[in-house]
């Protein structure tokens, strides 16, 4: 009766693990991500903590952001943060955005500080439910990045 148990257990362990490799091999990773991101895939509240430094005269200026994002699905967010750049604080500033969702679940954003006109690039890239974005600042002379979670719809 132990032998018979034995054979059916290695029997459903080999299926399970044949099953898992299947799964894996079966699909590559890019296939994965072209079930169907798009601008539609990021949509809701995001909150996000974001720091990093500017390299500004060879020196290394620290920054750190708190923040709420709204993206719309169409291509369009706005956004409001607080932030500290080497000590200096600044409350509740608004921002206006674009951004370009790939099939692969990558992309691209530009946003604009609604205060002073600066514009900030990034490359985004997406979990394929939207409900993370990981994003790296692409201006140059500035090092940081960060991940926005989903909280609403």
């Amino acid at each position: 009766m132990m032998r018979a148990i034995s054979r059916k257990m290695l029997r459903s362990l080999c299926l399970l693990g044949l099953g898992y490799i299947g799964l894996h091999l079966g699909y590559s990773h890019s296939a994965f991500a072209d079930m169907g991101c798009s601008n539609a895939t990021l949509q809701g509240t995001y909150l996000l903590a974001y720091s990093g430094f500017q390299i500004v005269d060879g020196q290394q200026v620290p920054f750190v952001f708190a923040g709420q994002d709204r993206i719309n699905g169409d291509g369009t967010l706005t956004g409001v943060n607080s932030f500290s750049v080497n000590g200096a604080i600044s409350k509740n500033v608004t921002d206006t955005g674009t951004y370009t969702i790939n099939p692969d679940c990558t992309g691209t954003s530009t946003t604009v500080d609604d205060r002073t006109g600066e514009t900030v690039h990034f490359d985004l890239f997406i979990g394929c439910d939207g409900d993370a974005v990981s994003f790296v600042q692409t201006d140059p002379g500035f090092v940081a990045a960060s991940i926005e979670q989903r909280v609403g719809r």
